[in-house]
């Protein structure tokens, strides 16, 4: 196991107008290889800075990993830094420097020094190609191994998965994240927490927008060891709480849904008022959908509610739009209209002020299943516009999911 750390250069990562995707899948495909990271640091387009975060990395990691500043323009500034750091003097790299020249003629103009200057490299490293961009890589042996990463991602993945598997031997980590609905973090915490102090496999909780999560590591010398740890512990886990699971890491609500829509060859639609669509633009960015989500309607305004749900105008003015009335009314009338299996019905108040009445974080969810319609309650005070919005499309998503299994 080598103390690996990733560093990431740019200014633009401080300032907030990229999100770090590079130190994410760096860490994930690290972690394949049985390499844990102990440290991300971003650092801006700033010399000095970058100086005293590079002799950090050197003195406390084994291997350190730099994304960024290899471009051609003057705030590229990482090999010129690291060249420094490590008293080893920058060379040009012929045939990185050939791929620089053909590229530049392919598009008709001259090559300029800033051009050139992607081909420097430092003296003694390995230069490893980019297939896909005009900045090399470059690995480095020491008593801490460096590698740089140009910081565009699809060249930085490119340059990865051509390294990693020649570079990185031994131990294997394979990582499970369970994922739990209507169960907090600090529930879910104390229902396995003697697991959570394991060294090898690892059960560490995490909370996630309404969602629980257990993300499970193990560590051994074949993928297939690894695997059958984590799966020990999964199933201790899902014998105590598994009422809550729904799917493991990428799986949401939705394409859980999904799944068990087409499991069973039910139908599905949806009105939406409180959510304005985002239930139904849930499930449609599943592949796969349109077997099962036949459509829905958004009817935020009474009228359209009137028009193409058939509710009563009389029982919005006698119980208010947000009401357990109305939402009944609304999926009564979606499933008139659409004839599927099962239907949600979303309406409440969003705020930031009420114009319903009802305090805002109120929400009434219908819900319509082969065994009749049920109407659920939520409130959600205190909460921001699109909290409440997100919480309700899962919460009636899910509320769907435990009457299909009441229906098993």
């Amino acid at each position: 196991m080598k103390r690996t750390e990733i560093i990431t250069v740019g200014s633009e990562l401080l300032l907030g107008e990229i999100t770090n995707t590079n130190a994410r899948y760096l860490s994930e495909q690290l972690s394949k290889y049985g390499l844990s990271v102990l440290y991300h640091v971003v650092v801006g387009d700033n010399r000095e800075r970058l100086k005293a975060t590079l002799e950090e990395a050197k003195a406390r990691s084994e291997l350190v990993i730099v994304t960024g500043g290899l471009g051609p323009t003057a705030d590229d500034i990482t090999k010129t830094t690291l060249a420094d750091v490590l008293g080893r003097p920058l060379v040009r790299d012929e045939a990185s420097l050939e791929t620089i020249r053909r590229f530049v003629a392919s598009r008709r103009r001259t090559m300029n020094e800033g051009d050139a200057r992607q081909a420097d490299v430092l003296s003694g490293s390995e230069v490893l190609d980019n297939p896909v961009g005009l900045a090399p890589g470059m690995w480095i042996e020491g008593e801490t191994t460096w590698l740089l990463l140009p910081g565009v991602p699809w060249e930085m993945k490119a340059i990865v998965e051509s390294t990693f598997p020649n570079k990185f031997t031994g131990a294997t980590i394979h990582s499970e994240s369970l994922r739990f609905y209507e169960i907090g973090e600090s529930a879910l915490d104390e229902a396995v927490v003697d697991l959570t102090t394991g060294a090898n496999p690892t059960v560490a909780p995490y909370a996630e927008s309404g969602e629980s999560r257990l993300r499970i590591s193990a560590r051994a010398e074949t993928e297939s060891e690894a695997r059958q740890m984590v799966n020990r512990v999964k199933r201790d886990i899902l014998n105590r709480v598994g009422r809550y699971y729904f799917g493991s890491d990428e799986e949401t609500l939705a394409t859980h849904l999904i799944r068990e829509l087409q499991a069973c060859n039910a139908t599905l639609s949806i009105a939406e008022s409180l959510t304005g669509g985002q239930a139904q633009a849930m499930l449609t960015a599943v592949p796969g959908a349109s077997s099962v989500f036949r459509g829905g309607v958004v009817t935020y305004s009474d009228e359209l509610k009137n028009r193409f749900l058939g509710v009563s105008l009389d029982t919005i003015e006698s119980h208010s739009v947000v009401s357990k009335e109305v939402a009944f009314e609304m999926i009564l009338g979606l499933i008139r209209q659409t004839g599927t299996d099962y239907g949600l019905a979303f309406t409440g108040e969003a705020g930031p002020t009420s114009s319903s009445g009802q305090p805002v974080g109120k929400v009434f969810i219908g819900i319509r299943s082969p065994a009749g319609i049920d109407v659920i309650e939520r409130n959600y005070p205190h909460q921001e516009r699109h909290v409440i919005q997100a919480r309700a499309t899962k919460d009636g998503i899910w509320a769907l999911l435990q009457q299909m299994k009441k229906g098993e």
